[in-house]
């Protein structure tokens, strides 16, 4: 259904294995990945599943390992959130900060931290973003999105009819060139609805459709074929 190449590709990191302690204390999330041929991605409280979920739906993004690994700044060890490797085989590291205290002291003390982590990323050679929780949060809707889909997207991966049902729809997307989910569960009679969504999400995790992530999921949302696709 589609290449996996890159996600089968060694990679650099393992994801660090929760202790029982972090099992016991905080918010765990996890999910099996269609992006890393099954693998169970786990994450801690729902910022970093967030996070998760926008590489994960990300078509030029072809890999990521969440707690990839720690760096020292300010004299402590500071772990990155995920390591991620893009299309063009680029690498870059995220690391995820939330500001627990909105005083003018802690905001000056995170602001130092971050810059020592960036300073020692540069140091050592890799590239570093670093979100802020208020970023996630105005993402909210294609938050829910990415997470509504993601069941469909797995449901694919098994889906015995998935080499007949990817055409089909590439074929009515060709003609059409935007559609919705329910045009295209309509104009599929012969397949299960469920079916023809799963495939339908499937390829907009694979980037060959695309929807607005920050529209609610209907079955009237937009479907698009997207420019590489209309040649």
């Amino acid at each position: 259904m589609h290449d996996t190449k890159e996600a089968t590709a060694p990679l650099p990191h393992n994801a660090r294995v929760l202790t029982q302690a972090e099992e016991k204390r905080l918010d765990i999330y996890l999910y099996h990945s269609p992006k890393a041929n099954g693998r169970l991605v786990t994450v801690v409280e729902p910022c970093r599943l967030a996070i998760a979920l926008a590489l994960e739906f990300d078509p030029d993004v072809t890999a990521f390992v969440e707690r990839p690994r720690f760096i020292v700044a300010d004299d402590q060890n500071v772990e990155l959130c995920f390591w991620i490797r893009r299309s063009d085989n680029s690498e870059q590291y995220l690391l995820f900060r939330r500001q627990n205290k909105p005083t003018v002291q802690a905001v000056r003390k995170e602001e130092r931290l971050c810059a020592s982590v960036l300073a020692a990323c540069k140091k050592s050679g890799i590239s570093l973003s670093i979100r802020k929780a208020a970023s996630i949060a105005t993402d909210r809707v294609a938050n829910a999105t990415r997470l509504e889909m993601l069941p469909y997207v797995q449901a694919a991966t098994t889906l015995h009819s998935i080499d007949v049902l990817v055409p089909a729809i590439m074929q009515h997307m060709q003609i059409y060139r935007t559609s919705s989910f329910y045009g295209l569960e309509r104009s599929l009679p012969p397949f299960d609805w469920r079916d023809v969504r799963s495939a339908t999400c499937a390829l907009i995790h694979q980037g060959r459709l695309r929807i607005d992530p920050a529209q609610r999921l209907t079955t009237a949302t937009a479907v698009h074929l997207m420019e590489k696709d209309n040649a």
